[in-house]
């Protein structure tokens, strides 16, 4: 050994670092068969750490309270896409998860973000947009595992979604997490049967993965294994690890990034220290249910009857029920070429049945406690444009029956599909209808 790098193994011994003696292996090339492992190490090292160390800044350091429920009234395509916040809103007790479609991003008055505010004790977690079906749900909640034992949550079915065709290949891709899909087939708590049907029904749609070679194979495995199987796992072991680190990534730095975004006072009224800001109430913006009833318990009766007075007000131009603007611009222009067009239109058989069943299986492994939303279609608008309503029942009946034969708490709202002052178009809550809603989720929140 010569002088100098026996000088340095004294400095090494003296410090006991073990930092310094890899770094002089490396350095002097000594053992290059030692070096190259180290190396290989400490990739794979960092590989494997880089997930659950940036999992946990982001839990522990960046995400001061009130955020995640502040994050939860102003849903986005990040907050859908990643699982760091669907994770802490859960772990959240004041903060009730509400999975949907569309319905979740258009927000209006009645709506449940604009009635449960921080000031009525419970704020909702908004998880959905236009596409985000029962398939997309599936990735949600399966990803989740154990963080959603014993939790409420509310999963809103939309009537549209269980047509004959169920999700398009291009709708799913464009909402599909290949995030998610690495943590199913991670989550302990469900079983391999379950990972199987959930593998096997991912697998119908390869344009959503065609980025994710290596989740795709390890889809591929789970879905059909075999003798093979394990050895082909450990083959695909660290490329696999390194597409999950790298989604895992950049849930961690998007999650960072939107919640920076925030603005102070809206976190603090989240976080129930609005007061050390010096925000006045009255100048806090509230709901119409905050600002004129308590601000622990909701007085739906007063609330409903201002709902159908502005219901009133806002339908008075259409036959249908919906709302004047709505019917105005797109309706109207092409009234009569609707009139009978979804004459063929049917709901009673659909894959998207199949997607809700593998939904339920989901939540009954992992022990949560969701109550189904049922919405109701604009029954005079169906009547218009052709779908009978022998059809339409007989679509609200097999999901109602299929949520009961689970044991799961059911909602349903598909009696007022004819009522006024429900819908504001032919597919989304308004007024009445959401504060209806709004009501059984309060119930269904506070109940034991």
């Amino acid at each position: 050994m010569n002088l100098k790098l026996q000088n340095e193994n004294e400095k090494a011994g003296k410090s006991g670092s073990l930092f310094v003696h890899l770094m002089m292996i490396l350095r002097h090339g000594r053992n290059p068969f030692v070096a190259v492992l180290i190396g290989l190490g400490l990739f794979i090292g960092t590989i494997y750490t880089s997930v659950p160390l940036s999992e946990f800044w982001v839990k522990n350091v960046d995400l001061k309270p009130g955020m995640v429920a502040a994050m939860g009234v102003t849903p986005n395509f990040d907050t859908f896409q990643g699982s760091i916040l669907q994770e802490m809103a859960f772990a959240n007790s004041k903060i009730l998860p509400l999975y949907g479609s569309s319905e979740m991003s258009m927000i209006y008055d009645y709506h449940p973000a604009q009635v449960f505010t921080p000031e009525t004790g419970v704020t909702p977690f908004l998880i959905g947009k236009g596409g985000t079906q029962t398939l997309i749900h599936v990735l949600n909640l399966a990803a989740l595992g154990d963080e959603v034992r014993g939790k409420k949550l509310a999963i809103f079915l939309t009537p549209q979604w269980f047509g004959s065709g169920g999700i398009s290949e291009s709708t799913f891709a464009g909402n599909f997490s290949a995030l998610h899909a690495y943590e199913i087939m991670q989550n302990p708590q469900l079983s391999p049967q379950l990972k199987q049907e959930v593998a096997q029904r991912l697998l119908q749609f390869p344009t959503a993965y065609q980025d994710f070679p290596y989740l795709e194979k390890l889809l591929a495995l789970q879905a059909k294994p075999g003798w093979s199987s394990p050895i082909l796992r450990l083959v695909y072991a660290v490329p696999s690890q390194m597409e999950y680190a790298s989604l895992a990534l950049q849930d961690a730095v998007k999650t960072d990034w939107q919640v920076k975004r925030l603005p102070r006072q809206t976190v603090a009224r989240y976080s129930g220290n609005a007061s050390k800001l010096q925000i006045a109430s009255s100048q806090v913006k509230k709901s119409p249910g905050a600002v004129a009833y308590s601000p622990i318990r909701l007085q739906w009766d007063q609330l409903r009857t201002q709902a159908v007075r502005e219901g009133k007000a806002s339908t008075d131009n259409n036959p249908f029920g919906m709302d004047n603007g709505f019917y105005a611009s797109n309706i109207l222009p092409k009234l009569q070429e609707r009139e009978g067009s979804d004459k063929n239109a049917e709901y009673s058989s659909s894959p998207e049945y199949s997607d809700l069943k593998l939904l339920m299986k989901v939540l009954k492994e992992e022990g949560a406690k969701p109550l189904f939303v049922i919405l109701p279609m604009n029954g005079r608008w169906s009547d218009y444009t052709g779908i009978s309503s022998t059809e339409r029942q007989n679509g609200y009946q097999r999901l109602a029956q299929m949520v009961q034969t689970e044991g799961f708490a059911l909602a349903d709202f598909s009696s007022h599909e004819k009522d006024d002052y429900y819908l504001r178009d032919p597919w989304h809550l308004a007024w009445k209808g959401w504060v209806d809603v709004d009501e059984a989720l309060d119930q269904f929140y506070r109940s034991n």
